[in-house]
């Protein structure tokens, strides 16, 4: 008897250090996997109707769907690559368009940007001879341009008073 009480008590000390060095090794590679994860950083993002947002860091780029009211990134100096607005127009930071300036993302208070919507509509017209030439921008928040999709011309239709005297297509050029 006193041997199976023995034998019971060397088996149940096994199991529990086995028990302990399970649990210790299990927690280990946990903390582990928690110190491999990245430090990430919030940007706000100020401004609406942002469908896609694509920033890029070095060579690297990262692509954002419907962003919301701000992402998370890891440390560093970002700049956008592109700006996609919900109504079909997009910014690019090159060919003429004011260039968003750079992002620090890192501890601290969170990285601002300011894009996307209240957007402004101008229309510049001018007059030479017979022809009138009409130059569109939508503005962002930012000062920010937005080009429309090529293949979606924008249309016009001028009023003499209430009456419609023309309307049409504007052609890209």
């Amino acid at each position: 008897m006193e041997k199976k009480r023995r034998l019971r008590g060397f088996i149940l000390r096994i199991f529990v250090c086995t028990f302990i060095i399970t649990s210790g090794v299990a927690l280990g590679n946990q903390a582990a996997s928690q110190s491999e994860q990245p430090i990430t950083y919030e940007l706000k993002l100020e401004g609406g109707n942002i469908e896609q947002l694509i920033l890029q860091s070095g060579n690297q780029k990262q692509s954002f769907d419907q962003p919301g009211k701000s992402i998370k990134l890891e440390p560093g100096t970002y700049q956008v690559s592109e700006l996609h607005l919900k109504s079909g127009f997009m910014h690019y930071p090159y060919g003429g368009t004011t260039r968003l300036g750079p992002i620090q993302v890192g501890p601290g208070e969170p990285a601002i940007l300011k894009a996307g919507g209240p957007l402004e509509q101008r229309i510049t017209v001018q007059r030479k001879g017979q022809l009138l030439t009409m130059d569109y921008r939508l503005i962002g928040a930012a000062g920010e341009w937005y080009r429309n999709d090529r293949r979606y011309p924008p249309t016009f239709t001028i009023y003499k008073g209430d009456k419609e005297i023309a309307s049409g297509k504007f052609q890209f050029g």
